[in-house]
């Protein structure tokens, strides 16, 4: 994931960021099916999908932290 793809992300919400975890999962299913089918040419594909999808739940669990954080402060 490029650099403004990660501040682009850093800026959506809770919601959009677990929306764009599911559909980055079913695109990492999707890809390992067709490895499996011997349809994929570019293995990499499947390593750099897995690895924009932990960047998502990471910005997405350090919101979740930073509301239960606001939320004891008030």
């Amino acid at each position: 994931m490029k650099r403004q793809q990660l501040i682009q992300i850093k800026g959506l919400d809770l919601k959009e960021l677990k929306e764009k975890a599911k559909a980055l999962k079913s695109e990492i299913a999707d890809l390992v099916m067709d490895k499996n089918m011997k349809k994929l040419k570019d293995l990499k594909i499947i390593r750099k999908k897995r690895k924009d999808l932990a960047q998502v739940l990471t910005v997405a669990r350090q919101k979740e932290m930073l509301q239960q954080l606001e939320a004891k402060q008030k």
